[in-house]
């Protein structure tokens, strides 16, 4: 039978047999079989010990084959070596092998022995992207052949995506969250009701809160106690150890390689799965350098490499080298306390992987090289960076908040930071190939960048405000945009690094640092656009740890303020504005007339409740958590009301209950706070100190000049 879908998962169990779950056109998961058997190679000290490891070898029973095979062994391998290729009559047996051969004194190295199965078995037999929209032939449940189908230009392959809520460890209260809203349920058949759910709505990949440690166990364990079952498949009741596959369900963490599954989106899932070349439970959990490693080792084996064991070691240089070679990007110190007018934010788009592309950097030529032999770093990024830059082009065809748009810029940043973050492992120590003077180098050419765009610019006229690392802001007395875009054209032809207008704004203001007002922070900006967007980095509005009222409130006073043409309708009409909104603001929190939802303040935990010594709002906000019976650990995002900030008791300080009252005076500073570093960056003369007691911060305000 032939069938087109999607590869939505792939595992190996103990029996050797490579598990796929292919999602059909028509809606269907179907589970079908392959046949895999573990290998690895050995490298013998010599020609005599490797005549004897072959013929031990193959005399054990635990070795299906054992012949010889020409590798790379290194990246500066010249010619290849002769190994042993070993396949193993198992899993167990594989075990087993490689133990023995660590210790044996016939061995100079083993190779592919720190990859996972599946990852071999995808890497050599399949050598198709899990997720990757597929075509494919089957006997009953035995595969037969698979290719793949370039679906590039499909913004997100048809998996469901199912969140499950637990209230108590016990798991008396549960909530599922999909596509068609939320169920409560509860109950002593609480069990079956949540099986059904999952039979009827039948999802592909389930979000559990906690899920490896706590989530996952809990649900199985419920389920089990009415001998129900989670998969697809029931006769398939092997879970695969931190991969999060179960019978053609994937369960994965609430937040994935540190964001918020949800914010990823299916999109951004996807993106990284194809990338990494892993199977979608395993990319969720591993790291940007574990990721970017399997890609690596995908890469060579196709080359012929045998994949050495993870080693790092950096030679010992001289000082003066390093004092040369170790320094980051140019920064240069904007100008605060003062409105910038008709600014532009010329950025150098994917700076990072274009330096490495174009001087052909790799881990192996930390110098460059001009030889059409690609290295590993441009092999790897070059197919992904030209993605995402289709993608950039394609978003500015798509509505603003179309679902469309959304899916696009998921996976625009899912592609974003794997190019970033393949630049910033390129020298560190848990990289298998890393090698610190490409890294070194990567981060010379971007100085070099930097500083031949501020020259070029500054020979046109024109002002640099601000430069950070891959931007550069500019301003020139009556430019226009297309002035703007001419400059970053021969500023391109000059570095040969793609540049391109990403901002221009209107105004823009930077903060003072709040440790000395007399410098500028550095990475901390506002602004509002000719296309009358708010833009800001590194303030209120940006972080996550700032209730939404708040964050709302400094947009519109940024808007208020800057959304004016000229300097005198900012410093009247925009001034007036502000201040009314600042005072309007302040009496409605003053009054408690406040949406209690966008009172919320989330924190995360960096350790566990009993490791804090500090009394700080969200360990008392924990500790409310955790008396209610809730499962509550380091990494987990708490989120609480301020309801009596001077309350001699710590956990009468907070409240992590919906129906609580707050703190008026402690929100009235935070609405202070949000307001002054916009009227100093902007350069107003409007100080708002905290309140005496008694007194509100509206009282101020309201008093100002």
């Amino acid at each position: 039978m032939e069938e087109e879908g999607w590869l939505l998962d792939v595992y190996i169990t103990k029996h050797n047999t490579a598990v796929l779950w292919i999602k059909l056109q028509n809606g269907k998961a179907i589970r079908l079989l392959d046949r895999y058997m573990p290998t690895f190679y050995v490298r013998a000290k010599g020609w005599g010990e490797e005549w004897e490891l072959s013929r031990l070898l193959s005399e054990s029973q635990a070795v299906n084959s054992v012949y010889s095979e020409e590798k790379y062994i290194s990246l500066s391998s010249q010619k290849k070596e002769r190994l042993l290729r070993v396949e193993a009559a198992g899993l167990k047996e594989y075990r087993n092998l490689v133990r023995g051969l660590e210790r044996s004194q016939l061995v100079a190295e083993l190779y592919d022995t720190d990859l996972r199965h599946v990852q071999k078995y995808l890497f050599t037999r399949l050598g198709i992207e899990p997720t990757s929209k597929v075509r494919l032939g089957y006997d009953g449940d035995k595969l037969i052949w698979m290719s793949k189908i370039d679906d590039d230009n499909d913004n997100s392959p048809p998996f469901s995506l199912a969140r499950v809520e637990y209230e108590k460890e016990g798991m008396e209260r549960i909530r599922y969250i999909d596509s068609f809203g939320v169920d409560e349920i509860s109950g002593k058949d609480i069990a079956h009701q949540l099986h059904n759910i999952f039979e009827e709505r039948d999802p592909d990949i389930i979000i559990v809160p906690k899920c490896d440690k706590i989530g996952f166990p809990l649900i199985k364990n419920l389920l089990d106690s009415d001998n129900l079952n989670i998969a697809r498949y029931y006769n398939d009741a092997e879970q695969v150890s931190l991969q999060g596959s179960w019978g053609g369900r994937i369960f994965i963490g609430e937040s994935m390689i540190g964001h918020a599954a949800e914010l990823w989106g299916i999109a951004g899932m996807v993106e990284r799965a194809r990338f990494s070349f892993l199977p979608l439970g395993l990319s969720a959990r591993w790291l940007s350098n574990k990721s970017i490693d399997s890609r690596n080792c995908f890469e060579l084996m196709k080359m012929g490499y045998a994949i050495p064991k993870q080693g790092y070691f950096e030679q010992a240089r001289e000082l003066g080298e390093l004092l040369e070679r170790d320094r980051g990007g140019i920064t240069i110190t904007p100008l605060s306390g003062m409105l910038h007018h008709n600014v532009a934010a010329l950025d150098f788009d994917s700076q990072y992987p274009n330096i490495i592309l174009r001087g052909n950097l790799s881990y192996e030529r930390p110098e460059g090289s001009s030889s059409d032999s690609m290295g590993l770093i441009s092999k790897v990024i070059e197919p992904w960076l030209k993605k995402r830059l289709e993608l950039k082009k394609v978003k500015k065809t798509l509505a603003r908040g179309s679902e469309e748009r959304i899916v696009c810029e998921q996976r625009i940043d899912a592609l974003k930071l794997i190019l970033v973050t393949s630049y910033g492992i390129s020298g560190c120590c848990w990289n298998r190939f890393g090698n610190v003077l490409t890294f070194e180098e990567i981060n010379k050419r971007s100085r070099d960048a930097m500083l031949k765009a501020k020259r070029i610019a500054e020979e046109k006229g024109y002002d640099i405000i601000y430069s950070d690392v891959d931007s550069l802001f500019v301003r020139k007395d009556g430019a226009e945009r297309g002035d703007y875009e001419h400059l970053a054209s021969i500023i391109e032809a000059e570095t040969n690094l793609p540049m391109s207008l990403d901002k221009h704004f209107r105004f823009i203001a930077f903060p003072r640092l709040k440790s000395d007002y007399s410098s500028s922070a550095l990475k901390r900006y506002f602004g509002v656009t000719y296309d009358d967007e708010v833009e800001a980095r590194g303030i209120e509005m940006r972080r996550d740890d700032v209730p939404d009222f708040v964050k709302e409130f400094q947009r519109n006073l940024i808007f208020c303020l800057m959304q004016y043409d000229n300097y005198e309708d900012v410093y009247s009409k925009g001034v007036a504005k502000a201040r009314a909104l600042l005072e309007e603001t302040m009496r409605r929190v003053a009054e408690g007339d406040i949406h209690q939802e966008s009172l919320f303040i989330a924190k995360t935990l960096r350790k566990s409740a009993w490791e804090y010594r500090n009394k700080v709002a969200h360990l008392s906000a924990a500790k409310q958590i955790l008396a209610r019976g809730k499962v509550i650990e380091a990494g987990d995002k708490v989120r609480f009301i301020i309801k009596d900030e001077d309350n001699p008791n710590p956990l009468c300080r907070v409240s992590v209950e919906k129906d609580a009252s707050y703190d008026r005076a402690a929100y009235c500073r935070m609405v202070a706070e949000a307001a002054k570093i916009v009227f100093e960056a902007a350069g107003l003369a409007l100080p708002i100190n905290s309140p005496r007691e008694g007194a509100t911060l509206f009282d101020y305000a309201k008093n100002q000049p």
